[in-house]
């Protein structure tokens, strides 16, 4: 009698259990094939995304900005500059006041600018002010700290308008007219959670720095991107020390979980398995708070974590506005939003000054306040009469909302091979 032989030897019918579950295991990190169980392991993964309430539909924030045309009739003869020129600040207002410079070169008929040193701890504003007042100032631009403008606030005159260069949070301290502008964190953070929603990434993790600036923005971007309808799967804190700030991410990321699988099934099957952790909880995205020092050793934590290819979103603190394709190359595929102003051909021979300025080279968007308060205050009125339209400035597209504070809309920008590109909304 003949005796039939297996059609395939016990090491390969080995082989190839080995092989149809590393395809089973590389299915469970699809976005498409999940395993599910009553177990509180997986339960989490299997979970469909909630959808908010006040979810808003996405084509509201694709319609195009309705821009207001600027122009220079408004009739000034005499502005006040308060900045501070000397002191701990007086790099940021320097850069400011050149912007003011910068932007009244294109006028025709330039008004005479004064300049009051606000750095000097000992000015007496109510002097300078009331100074102000009987010498028929048209506007005053400044002061740009947050003191100052509640001291010259409490005196201040309707026939005088101020353009504050920082917001006050008490909005029952504002006059009709003060307007409010400068360069508020919040503006990025909810620019990013518009386009993280626009990009379809609907569940985030959050990683900021453990100072109440990241909280600060961590929580704006939190409030608009669950306004949307986004959902916040997790967030986590992060400090100097590397080797903590890699096991705060492979929490965030989840992927011990991953681990613990792979391990339980190497124990059934008595083999070793060629085995890539994968990332839990349907996480569709990355926002994370912080300077160029810190994302450089923060987005290849990320990167060596599993992460590289999770949606990674940030804010302009990582780029100075210089382009340095080996420093930045650690950045590369990060989005974030920036002032337009970096990333056109304007002013090209005065950015090419500022780039090679080491002591400058910091300080492009205060320049560019600095210009966009003078668009401002020869624009206030279009602006009031048009809080539904945009006025395109240097810092973003420009918008005053009903608590006289300028709002800025901002261009997105992603590093690509180093470079920070510009890229559509």
């Amino acid at each position: 009698m003949q005796i039939l032989k297996p059609f395939i030897s016990s090491n390969s019918l080995k082989y190839l259990i080995i092989t149809i579950l590393s395809i089973l295991l590389y299915a469970c990190n699809s976005n498409y094939i999940k395993i599910t169980s009553d177990t509180p392991l997986d339960k989490d993964i299997s979970e469909k995304p909630e959808i908010s309430e006040t979810q808003i539909n996405i084509d509201e924030l694709l319609i195009e900005k309705e821009i207001i045309q600027s122009s220079d009739n408004f009739n000034l003869k005499k502005i006040a500059i308060l900045l501070p020129m000397t002191g701990k600040y007086s790099k940021i207002g320097k850069a400011i006041f050149e912007g003011v410079e910068l932007e009244l070169n294109n006028k025709n008929n330039s008004p005479k600018l004064t300049i009051h040193d606000t750095g000097d701890k000992n000015i007496n504003l109510k002097k300078v002010y009331n100074e102000m007042l009987e010498k028929d100032y048209d506007y005053i631009i400044g002061p740009l700290r947050k003191d100052l403008i509640k001291k010259i606030l409490s005196y201040s005159s309707q026939k005088l308008p101020i353009l504050t260069l920082n917001y006050l949070n008490d909005q029952r301290k504002i006059k009709p007219s003060v307007y409010q502008f400068g360069l508020l964190p919040e503006d990025e953070s909810i620019c990013i959670a518009e386009k993280a929603i626009i990009d379809g990434n609907n569940n985030a993790s959050i990683f900021y720095p453990d100072n109440s600036w990241g909280k600060r923005i961590a929580e704006s971007f939190s409030l608009r991107y669950k306004e949307l309808g986004g959902k916040i799967i997790d967030t986590s804190i992060y400090d100097e020390d590397d080797e903590k700030n890699n096991i705060s991410i492979r929490n965030l990321l989840k992927i011990e979980d991953s681990i613990k699988r792979k391990k339980h099934l190497e124990n059934v099957l008595k083999i070793k398995l060629q085995y890539k952790p994968f990332i839990s909880n349907n996480l569709d995205m990355i926002f994370s708070v912080g300077t160029s020092k810190d994302m450089r050793v923060i987005k290849p934590q990320f990167n060596f974590n599993y992460a590289e290819d999770i949606p990674f979103y940030s804010t302009s603190h990582i780029y100075d506005g210089v382009y340095n394709k080996q420093k930045n190359q650690d950045l590369n595929n990060i989005k974030f939003c920036d002032i337009p102003w970096l990333y056109n051909d304007k002013n090209a021979e005065i950015k090419s000054i500022l780039k090679e300025n080491s002591d400058k080279k910091d300080l492009f968007r205060f320049v560019a306040i600095g210009m966009d308060a003078i668009k401002i205050i020869y624009n206030i009125n279009k602006l009031k009469d048009n809080k539904n339209k945009f006025m395109l400035g240097d810092t973003g597209y420009l918008q005053l909302d009903e608590f006289n504070k300028v709002r800025r809309h901002l261009v997105i920008v992603k590093f690509k091979n180093g470079k920070a590109k510009q890229i559509p909304f």
